[in-house]
């Protein structure tokens, strides 16, 4: 007896149909699985034996062999578990072929028949809508994840028993989730902009960064302020919408990593790896080719405090990341591609005691600084478009009656400023001014005689690199919609060019 069942397996975020083929014929009883499987899925034969012998069925006492096609792409994972369960238990269902080629299985079985929740299962429950698939069983404890996909029919069982009553019984489509509603998804953030005091320069960069999606880094003693402005810039940042959302929890249900509560990521990122942290974990990859901090970060933020404690090789590896918003993970067998468009937010202090241009004395010797920062190479820091120095705030600021704006407020202005760049950008491939590439900047950031003259000036004095000149226009051109100009004029590419200064005075 042969039996085509339809199932579902991961390579990095993205899905690819597995055909699980099980043929039962005469000769010594055996039961193996090819297909280049992984270990895991290797495993599954003693899984599905016990848990169809314990669900009440009988196993078949003859020559099982199970082929996972293609053969010539590894399978990982535990989601093949239920689909070779039913191709074995072909004999049981008395429906046709037919109806049979409109579903997807995907599970992992318990020694008792039950099914166990898997990672992944949006990425999954995606792919088998692209497959075009009009149903898909999954076990139950993902039926909260996988909620809010639309255009397939999603089945959430709790056994192997269930699951083959329901396909001979031909249930109603089961009651599914409350649909996500956008709007009404509220943030727990504690932080917030009107809990910082002075460094008004340090505040008008992050906005700059929110609205554009500029990349910054911030050089100050210890205490200044500068973690805490990190931690409050997500609070300005845009709300996602749902397309963002899933983009989002689809890398976090890979990882494992998705809110139980929800389902869904609902926030944006914020990702703060330790400068111990190693290139696998930052970057992604390791023997399973898993996201790293930076695709964790995708949408969101990530922070990098105490950026010169990193391992200078491992920062390195954020060159082209931060460049081409995604990373490549090659593999012999296939490479994966990961998205990161995150913001990146770097804080240091100007050396190793922190305290170098302060009041108090700098007890560190020229050389000590010199390869404290020479940590931060000079093709990395041409990624970070905005450069703030950032100073002790006087004791009276810190005591006097707060007036500061919150976040919801600044908030207002970084949404309009995106929704300009929105509808900017609506026939290209890129959402915010950070992205924009030669081509769009020669279209969307005209200027006038009197602007090109003063970056003539600003070129040719501190000798830019094109990647230099070029995020200087881009910065511009948030400042500018933040102003809700159409035009970039002079006195927005002054502003651009002042959040430099402080690479100038460091670097």
């Amino acid at each position: 007896m042969l039996s085509i069942i339809n199932s579902n397996n991961l390579i990095g975020i993205d899905s690819f149909l597995v055909k699980v083929e099980t043929d039962i014929s005469r000769g010594i009883p055996s039961f193996n699985v090819v297909g280049l499987p992984s270990t895991e899925v290797r495993e599954a034969r003693e899984r599905v034996k016990s848990a169809i012998i314990n669900s009440g069925y009988d196993f078949p006492n003859s020559r099982i062999v199970v082929n996972l096609s293609p053969a010539d792409i590894k399978k990982e994972g535990s989601f093949l578990d239920l689909p070779i369960s039913i191709g074995i238990l072909r004999k049981y269902l008395n429906k046709e072929d037919s109806h049979l080629n409109e579903c997807v299985f995907v599970g992992e079985l318990s020694l008792d028949g039950h099914l166990r929740k898997v990672k992944g299962i949006l990425s999954l429950v995606i792919g088998a809508k692209k497959e075009n698939f009009k149903r898909i069983f999954i076990p139950y404890d993902n039926l909260r994840e996988s909620n809010f996909i639309d255009g397939i029919e999603i089945i959430p069982v709790k056994t192997l028993k269930e699951c083959i009553n329901y396909l001979n019984e031909n249930k109603s489509r089961p009651l599914r989730y409350k649909d996500l509603e956008v709007e009404n998804v509220k943030c727990s953030y504690t932080e917030d902009f009107k809990d910082v005091k002075g460094n008004y320069f340090a505040k008008r960069a992050a906005e700059i960064c929110a609205a554009g999606n500029h990349n910054l880094i911030m050089v100050g003693p210890p205490g200044s302020g500068k973690t805490m402005i990190a931690k409050s810039i997500r609070t300005i940042l845009p709300k996602l919408d749902k397309v963002e959302m899933i983009e989002i929890s689809k890398i976090y249900s890979i990882a494992g990593l998705i809110d139980e509560e929800y389902g869904i990521i609902k926030e944006r990122p914020f990702r703060s790896p330790h400068h111990s942290t190693t290139m696998q974990s930052l970057v992604g990859g390791g023997f399973n080719s898993k996201p790293g901090e930076i695709t964790l970060s995708h949408r969101g933020v990530l922070f990098l405090d105490e950026i010169a404690e990193f391992d200078r090789r491992i920062l390195e590896c954020l060159r082209q990341p931060m460049e081409d918003k995604y990373v490549n993970i090659a593999r012999v067998r296939h490479n994966v591609k990961y998205p990161c468009n995150m913001l990146v937010i770097g804080a240091m202090n100007p050396c190793p005691c922190g305290l170098y241009l302060s009041k108090t004395k700098c007890r560190c010797q020229s050389f000590d600084i010199i390869r404290y920062r020479n940590k931060l190479s000079g093709p990395l820091l041409d990624r970070f478009d905005i450069f703030v120095e950032m100073t002790q705030i006087p004791f009276k600021k810190l005591n006097e009656q707060s007036h500061e704006e919150t976040s919801s407020q600044i908030r207002v202005r970084v949404e309009k400023a995106r929704e300009i760049q929105r509808q900017r950008f609506k026939d290209e491939l890129i959402s915010t001014n950070n992205e924009m590439s030669t081509s769009m900047i020669d279209k969307y950031c005209k200027l006038d005689n009197n602007t090109k003259n003063i970056l003539d000036e600003i070129y040719n004095k501190h000798d830019l690199s094109n990647r230099s000149y070029t995020k200087l226009i881009k910065v511009a051109r948030t400042i500018a919609d933040l102003e809700g100009k159409e035009d970039i004029n002079s006195s927005h590419i002054l502003e651009s060019y002042s959040f430099r200064k402080a690479y100038y005075t460091y670097f």
